[in-house]
C-alpha cells in the first residue's frame, strides 16, 4: 500500500486526474519500490551502476489501458486539453546536489507510451549515478504550457496536476555525507593549515552508535575542488576524486571507531545503525551475512587497514583511476 500522503491544494475538477498515478511502480533491477515509499538496496557501486531503472504506470495491458482513458476524460472533464499535459520524470541527488529530467512525454502522443517505460537510455543521468546517498524519482503529470488563467484552475506552466516520488537507498550511505565548502574563513576557524582539501569535524559523534540519534558530523571539502569538481563533472578526473573524497571519509569513520574504547566489546547488532555499520556494509560487499560483517567488525580493532582495502575494492577506487589514466583527462 502507498505511503504517500495526499498534498491539499486549490483546484477543483481533478478528481480523476489527481490519483492517476498511485498504482504506477518504479523497479530498480528486479527491486520494486512503490510511490511515496523508500527502498534500500544492497549492492556495490559497479552493480548500482549497471542496474536498470523503469517505471510502470499500469499493472497490465488492460489496467493501462483504462488508465489512457480515464487520463482522456480526466483531461476533459478538468477544461484541459491532452496537448496541454505532460508526463515528467525527474530524478534528484542530495549529494550531487543535482536534477535530471530523464523523461518528457506529451499526453498528446500518449499512443506511443509504453506501459513500462525505461528511465536510463543510452546515457545514464548523473542524478541517477550516486551510489553513496541514492536519488529520488518524482513522477509528475503537469501543465507543459501556460494556459488563460480560471478560478481554482490550473494555469501557469509546470503546475502539477498529479505526482508520485519513489526513494532508492542504499546501504553504502549514510557513509559518505554530502560535503560542505571548506572555506578560507572556515580553515581560519578550524586552524586548519591553508592547503587542507578535506576535514571531518565529527565533534561529540559517536559512529558506533546509531546515526540519527546525535549531531551528526560534517564533511568538509575545499571550496575551491568542489567547484571544479562541480564544473567537470562528467569527467573521468571528477568521478574519480569523488571516489577518493568516498574512501577518505570511510577511513576517517573506520580510524576514529578503531581508538574506541568499547570496539573490541560490540556485536554487529550493537553498530548496525551507526557510521561505522555503513562502513562494514560497504567493506563486506553486497549480500553479505551478519556472520561476514562481524567478521569485518573485528578486523576495525585489530587490523583497520584491511577493512579499508576491502572498502576500497567496493567503492571501486581503482576504477576511477583506471579510467583517468585511460582517457589522459588528469
Amino acid at each position: 500500500m502507498s505511503k504517500e500522503t495526499r498534498t491539499v491544494r486549490p483546484f477543483t475538477g481533478l478528481n480523476m486526474l489527481a490519483p492517476i498515478l498511485d498504482h504506477s511502480l518504479l523497479y530498480f533491477g528486479q527491486e520494486k519500490c512503490e510511490p511515496g515509499a523508500g527502498h534500500i538496496a544492497d549492492l556495490a557501486v559497479e552493480e548500482f551502476m549497471r542496474r536498470p531503472l523503469v517505471i510502470e504506470w499500469a499493472s497490465d495491458d488492460e489496467a493501462f489501458s483504462q488508465l489512457r482513458v480515464r487520463l482522456v476524460a480526466g483531461a476533459a472533464d478538468a477544461g484541459l486539453d491532452a496537448q496541454d499535459l505532460s508526463f515528467v520524470v525527474v530524478a534528484s541527488t542530495p549529494y550531487l546536489k543535482i536534477a535530471d529530467v530523464v523523461l518528457e512525454h506529451p499526453l498528446s502522443d500518449l499512443h506511443s507510451l509504453d506501459r513500462i517505460t525505461d528511465l536510463v537510455g543510452e546515457s545514464r543521468a548523473r542524478a541517477l549515478s550516486a551510489p553513496f546517498s541514492g536519488f529520488a524519482v518524482d513522477a509528475y503529470l503537469l501543465l507543459n504550457k501556460s494556459l488563460e488563467p480560471r478560478p481554482l484552475r490550473p494555469h501557469v506552466k509546470g503546475t502539477w496536476i498529479a505526482r508520485a516520488r519513489f526513494r532508492i537507498e542504499t546501504t553504502l550511505g549514510p557513509a559518505l555525507l554530502p560535503p560542505t565548502p571548506l572555506t578560507k574563513e572556515l580553515k581560519e576557524k578550524l586552524r586548519l593549515p591553508a592547503r587542507t582539501i578535506r576535514y571531518v569535524q565529527f565533534g561529540d559523534h559517536d559512529v558506533l552508535q546509531p546515526y540519527r540519534e546525535q549531531e551528526q558530523p560534517v564533511f568538509y571539502v575545499d571550496e575551491d575542488l568542489l567547484a571544479q569538481l562541480n564544473v567537470r563533472k562528467n569527467s573521468a578526473a571528477s568521478k574519480a576524486v569523488q571516489l577518493q573524497l568516498a574512501l577518505d571519509f570511510v577511513s576517517s569513520v573506520v580510524w576514529r571507531a578503531s581508538r574506541n574504547s568499547e570496539i573490541e566489546t560490540v556485536a554487529y547488532d550493537d553498530v548496525r545503525a551507526g557510521l561505522l555499520g555503513s562502513v562494514i556494509r560497504i567493506a563486506a560487499g553486497p549480500g553479505a551475512s551478519d556472520v561476514e560483517r562481524e567478521r569485518i567488525l573485528k578486523s576495525v580493532a585489530t587490523d583497520p587497514d584491511y577493512v579499508l582495502a576491502r572498502a576500497e575494492h567496493a567503492i571501486d577506487l581503482a576504477g576511477g583511476y583506471a579510467g583517468v589514466l585511460k582517457d589522459g583527462d588528469a
